[in-house]
């Protein structure tokens, strides 16, 4: 075997070089080949990216078109597309996610366009789906548009993300070829520099022989120089390890900086003491590595002291004892000492932790003291990591602690501080809103004081005037007297108005206190004003104390002194009203008593007798409504009337009374209103009473009936005396008669115009008048006109009950029929001889109505109808149903009060059946309900009882001819 010398081992370094070249160049093309092949695999991701891409699109269609589907048809069926798209949305997004991290580009627009926009489109969904089964149909409609507003800009994403892959695919595609060609010249270069390497290698080894003698001469030196440089070596690695360990210890003081910069941070800049330990506690702990902590503070009262737990943090919910009475062990330590006391004890309950490891725990009691060093509570520290307690970190314990406890006593300063701060502010608000009240109460008296009727003033024991309202202003002027002596200003009010002069004297001697109270009566006169008359009376105010003052209050009387003088006048007007047509009575009556007189004569006088009496009965009448009127117990019996009928009957009778002739002017044949036909007839009769009396030189009176938007008016126009303008505000009032000497010899007791103005406001009309003096006076009545109602093909309720009726309507729109409520059986009455189609199809009819006419009045007149005889019938009365009333399916009840659906059932059955003529009753006597029919002209031919309800055949009634 041949030694390997230095020339031997130099030429298989060359040989070596030379294969690992070659090695190379061959490594060099297989990697440019591999590469190419990975560039196509990048190529080929493109189409998964793209058809998952398609997919996201496509769930995103799915979903909308499953929740348009169920909003338009409510159908459960259509949310399949919807679940299905939802979970498959899910799976798209993480397929495409796997995808993210391979292209960045790709990455940047499915973080910033695409999930944005999937995550609001997925939140839209949601609320429309919540909308739709919330049964909030119109808000979700409303958001459609909102919807698809999202969805197309989802597609202009989707559109980018489409030309991001192919923007990948075309890069990736291109840089793959270019990277093939390079790896393959850089392999052709890599194999020439190879073989010319080679050849130097050579060259180098044949050199290196020659050489080979001179190395061996100097490789003993170079060995020693070896052994000097492995030494050197071994003391520089030392060296390194000393270092290393000197940085791991300043790593770790840097850390233990860093978390203490950071738990020096969180020391200030907190309002409460609550957040301040909410914040500084977790940074505690990290800074000690403690795993637990809490903080105590003492509570003095009178009672003791309390020791609260005013946060704590780490510690099983249990464990914690938020208030003791009292302290026990290293707690009580802590406040007797002062001094830091650390416990070790064994851990149970939940402090053993999820794994149940933790068996021992070490307790640091640290006291948290004032600026004066008097302990306020402690800080708890408690770590569960050993069960050796540590010293060597006692110093950056110490001065950590240190630091809160003095951040904690600024804190609790700065609470109380607070705490003084929101009672002051409390107190405040409560002065601010005693004083807002005082104020209020203030203005509430000055605003009854300055809104009474009467006048009022106030003044001290000495008489000096404090306060003075407006009405007492307006009659004396004292406002601007404040301060002044009252009796001294009385007195010159007495040389103004003499008759104020007795008052004045009063008022001196009640201040005087030579009299204990006042009151007197005055008149006086004030420039271009009547006589008024008024009344002062004083009291003491706080009698017996230093705030004794006098109230004076100052009632002004004209108005009752002129209703006195007009009800001396209305007893006057009655009694020379009431005694006229009863001395006439009585005379007449004398004579036919005494004389004998011939037939014709006593039938005069007799005729006299009653019209005298007449006339009386009529003005005890119009007391009577009057009284009634203003008691409030008028009642009005409304129904439909043909106005120009009544009108045209009226007219008649008043037809050249006392030489007039009234003349008709009409438009329409016909027009209807709701009203009282005897309330309405007494209207008419006071105005053409009127237009006669107040027209003695005229021959004529003028009637005009118009209707317009709804409204008919009547004008009574006469062409006499006229209404002076000073009477206007007064027209309508009672008692009130122009005060005229023409008028002194028209009889009348005032009420008239008043009567007819109740009436007419009862019937929610408006009564008006134009007047010219000498040329006459036109009274104007405007009523609502009432359109007769169209009875065919509907279902016809009667009740006065606006709100029942409302309710029967709705419940009757299940059948798909028309209804109409109608108040009054005359209005059924007049609406049904006008029906010239089909005619009503059903009528639900309560007995008492708004009319003068009941239920049984219309049923007895639809029983006499030769056309719509056959109608179905409901009677609903009032009567309470039966304690054992239990409903069954084949059987239909009614009630009043009763449920709408079975009035509904009620209701279908009559439809379905209308060729019997059925009457449906509730449960009552029999015999007394076939004895009220057959008195309404109802023929029964059977009755049949169920539990609740009567239904009752009647006789066809035969055709009238």
């Amino acid at each position: 075997m041949k030694t390997f010398t230095r020339s031997r081992i130099s030429m298989l370094y060359v040989i070596l070089i030379v294969v690992l070249l070659a090695f190379v160049s061959v490594s060099n093309y297989m990697a440019s080949r591999n590469m190419e092949k990975e560039n196509n695999a990048i190529v080929n991701d493109a189409i998964p990216i793209l058809t998952t891409a398609n997919s996201i699109l496509t769930s995103l269609i799915n979903q909308e078109t499953g929740i348009r589907g169920y909003e338009l048809t409510l159908n459960e069926q259509f949310l399949e597309p919807y679940t299905m798209g939802k979970a498959q949305l899910a799976a798209d997004l993480n397929t495409m996610a796997t995808f993210d991290k391979k292209y960045p580009t790709l990455q940047i627009i499915m973080d910033t366009q695409a999930t944005p926009a999937i995550t609001n489109l997925q939140k839209h969904y949601d609320s429309q789906l919540d909308l739709i089964r919330a049964g909030k149909l119109e808000d979700a409609k409303a958001r459609v548009t909102t919807g698809k507003t999202m969805m197309d800009r989802y597609r202009v994403i989707h559109t980018s993300i489409a030309n991001n892959i192919e923007q990948i695919t075309s890069n990736a595609y291109s840089a793959s070829h270019e990277a093939g060609k390079t790896s393959r010249t850089i392999t052709m270069i890599g194999s020439i520099i190879a073989l010319i390497a080679g050849a130097m290698s050579i060259f180098i080894s044949l050199r290196s022989f020659e050489a080979e003698k001179e190395l061996r001469k100097s490789e003993e030196t170079y060995r020693y120089m070896a052994e000097s440089l492995e030494a050197q070596n071994e003391e520089i690695i030392a060296q390194q390890e000393e270092q290393q360990i000197t940085l791991a210890k300043l790593s770790e003081r840097e850390r233990d900086l860093e978390l203490i910069s950071s738990y020096q941070e969180k020391l200030t800049g907190y309002v409460k003491l609550t957040d301040f330990l909410k914040h500084t506690l977790p940074a505690l702990l990290n800074s000690l590595a403690q795993d637990a902590a809490l903080v105590v503070l003492e509570r003095p009262s009178a009672d003791g002291s309390t020791y609260d737990v005013i946060h704590s943090i780490g510690y099983p919910k249990n464990h914690i004892h938020t208030s003791r009475n009292e302290l026990f062990g290293p707690a009580k330590r802590v406040f007797d000492e002062g001094v830091n006391i650390v416990h070790s004890r064994d851990v149970s309950g939940d402090e053993l932790g999820v794994h149940g490891g933790m068996t021992l725990a070490v307790d640091q009691y640290i006291p948290l003291t004032d600026d004066k060093q008097a302990v306020l509570g402690f800080l708890l520290l408690t770590s569960y990591q050993s069960s050796q307690y540590q010293d060597d970190n006692q110093r950056l314990t110490k001065g950590i602690v240190r630091q809160f406890g003095l951040a904690f006593y600024a804190q609790v300063v700065n609470d109380e501080k607070l705490q003084q701060a929101d009672s002051l502010a409390e107190l405040n608000d409560q002065l601010t809103i005693e004083k807002q009240l005082l104020e209020g109460q203030r203005d509430l008296i000055q605003n009854i004081l300055e809104s009474a009727h009467e006048g009022m003033m106030m003044c001290d024991s000495q008489g000096t005037i404090l306060f003075s309202n407006q009405r007492m202003n307006q009659y004396f002027g004292l406002n601007d007297r404040i301060g002044e002596n009252l009796v001294a200003c009385s007195y010159e009010i007495g040389a103004e108005t003499p008759s104020f002069h007795g008052v004045a004297a009063s008022i001196e001697a009640l201040i005087d206190r030579s009299l204990s109270h006042l009151t007197q009566r005055f008149s006086f006169q004030r420039e271009e004003e009547h006589l008024q008359h008024a009344e002062l009376y004083a009291t003491i105010v706080s009698e017996g104390t230093e705030q004794q003052g006098y109230l004076f209050v100052f009632r002004d009387r004209t108005e009752e002194e002129r209703i006195d003088e007009m009800k001396n006048e209305f007893i006057s007007i009655v009694s020379h009203e009431l005694r006229t047509p009863l001395a006439s009575v009585l005379g007449f009556i004398e004579i036919l008593l005494h004389r004998e007189l011939p037939q014709e004569k006593q039938k005069r006088y007799m005729e006299t007798i009653y019209n005298e009496a007449l006339r009386l009965s009529n003005l005890i009448n119009d007391f009577l409504d009057l009284q009634r009127m203003e008691s409030g117990r008028q009642s009005y019996h409304f129904s439909p009337i043909n106005l120009q009928a009544i009108v045209t009957e009226i007219a008649e009778q008043w037809q050249d009374k006392q030489h007039h002739r009234i003349v008709l002017h009409q438009q329409e044949p016909e027009l209807w209103v709701r009203a009282d036909v005897a309330r309405i007839r007494q209207v008419f009769d006071n105005l053409i009473s009127n237009a006669i009396k107040y027209s003695p030189s005229a021959d004529h009176i003028d009637i005009h009936l118009t209707a317009h938007d709804g409204k008919v008016t009547i004008a009574i126009q006469d062409f006499g005396l006229g209404i002076p303008q000073d009477a206007n505000e007064h027209m309508f009032s009672k008692f009130f008669r122009v005060d005229n000497s023409d008028r002194r010899q028209i009889g009348g007791t005032g009420l008239g115009l008043a009567i007819v103005k109740e009436i007419v406001e009862g019937h929610n009309g408006h009564i008006s008048y134009t007047s010219e003096m000498g040329h006459g006076t036109t009274f104007r009545i405007e009523l609502d006109q009432y359109e007769i109602s169209d009875l065919d093909g509907k279902i016809i309720i009667f009740e006065d009950d606006d709100n029942l009726a409302k309710l029967i309507q709705v419940a009757l729109n299940k059948l798909s029929l028309p209804s109409i409520q109608l108040r009054s059986a005359e209005e059924g009455m007049i609406a049904l001889n006008r029906c010239v189609g089909e005619g009503p199809i059903l009528f639900i009819v309560d007995i008492h109505l708004e009319g003068e006419k009941t239920g049984w009045d219309f049923i007895s007149d639809l029983y006499k109808h030769p056309v719509h005889a056959q109608t179905p019938v409901i009677v609903s009365t009032a009567l309470d149903p039966p304690h054992d009333y239990h409903e069954k399916e084949i059987e239909k009840y009614l009630k009043k009060p009763f449920t709408m659906e079975r009035l509904v059932q009620v209701a279908k059955r009559l439809l379905d059946n209308k060729s019997s003529l059925a009457y449906v009753f509730p449960a009552q006597n029999k015999e007394a309900l076939s004895t009220t029919l057959q008195r309404n002209g109802i023929n029964v031919r059977k009755m049949q009882e169920n539990q609740d309800m009567i239904e009752v055949d009647i006789i066809q009634p035969q055709s009238e001819e």
